[in-house]
């Protein structure tokens, strides 16, 4: 990546894409492209970019800066803004219900932990809530002991789950959010619409909540 490329994002203000967020949470794998995407979040506003912001960030990650930036910036993991973005006020409990509604087109949706208790849910009743959050835990657990043949034998890169109809189309969907060591189940009703910040917005209360910085140099789960 040139001198030119870099200057390009000097004193802008960066976030993930959502499509970079979907890549900072959908997996618990400890490289450098992530880790970048993971510590543009640690704060309550965006990160600017110049040579201090690099140095820091890049400190455990050394001659790799060049390379990691020109990957995300080539797959669109990136979002700049000339003022600085700040994640909204108030508590995480406050902010998911009204996140989540945005991220299914029936507007139904809940976040569970890895154990199976969902933190927070918008259009499903109570009691199908703690349902799909069991359910939600049971993929937790499938998926640990199955990776191997998805992710070996089968080279497939994504945990997710659905129930689908007759034609192929997901009717419940259940995707994994890695932060740190800990997993979340996000469950969407209909079509996901993960394409919007609102997205960003629920990756970020997440990683401002529960994330803990790992560097590269640490094993991977």
């Amino acid at each position: 990546m040139n001198d030119a490329a870099l200057e390009r994002l000097t004193d802008k203000n960066l976030l993930p894409s959502p499509a970079g967020a979907y890549y900072c949470v959908s997996s618990s794998d400890n490289e450098p492209a992530r880790l970048f995407l993971q510590q543009l979040m640690d704060g309550n506003e965006s990160l600017t970019f110049d040579s201090d912001t690099l140095a820091d960030i890049f400190k455990d990650m050394s001659g790799l800066q060049d390379e990691v930036i020109y990957h995300l910036q080539k797959l669109n993991f990136l979002q700049q803004f000339e003022q600085k973005q700040s994640i909204k006020e108030g508590t995480i409990e406050d902010s998911l219900p009204d996140l989540l509604k945005q991220l299914s087109s029936d507007k139904k949706a809940l976040l569970a932990d890895g154990q199976g208790f969902y933190l927070a849910s918008h259009g499903f009743t109570h009691e199908a809530s703690e349902e799909l959050s069991a359910m939600s835990g049971d993929f937790v657990t499938l998926y640990s002991r199955h990776q191997g043949i998805i992710k070996g034998n089968l080279n497939i890169h994504s945990g997710a789950f659905a129930l689908v109809d007759a034609g192929g189309y997901s009717q419940l969907g259940f995707w994994p959010i890695y932060i740190g060591e800990l997993v979340f189940m996000l469950v969407i009703s209909g079509v996901p619409r993960f394409d919007q910040q609102a997205f960003v917005d629920l990756v970020w209360h997440l990683h401002k909540r529960y994330y803990s910085y790992q560097s590269p140099t640490e094993n991977n789960n």
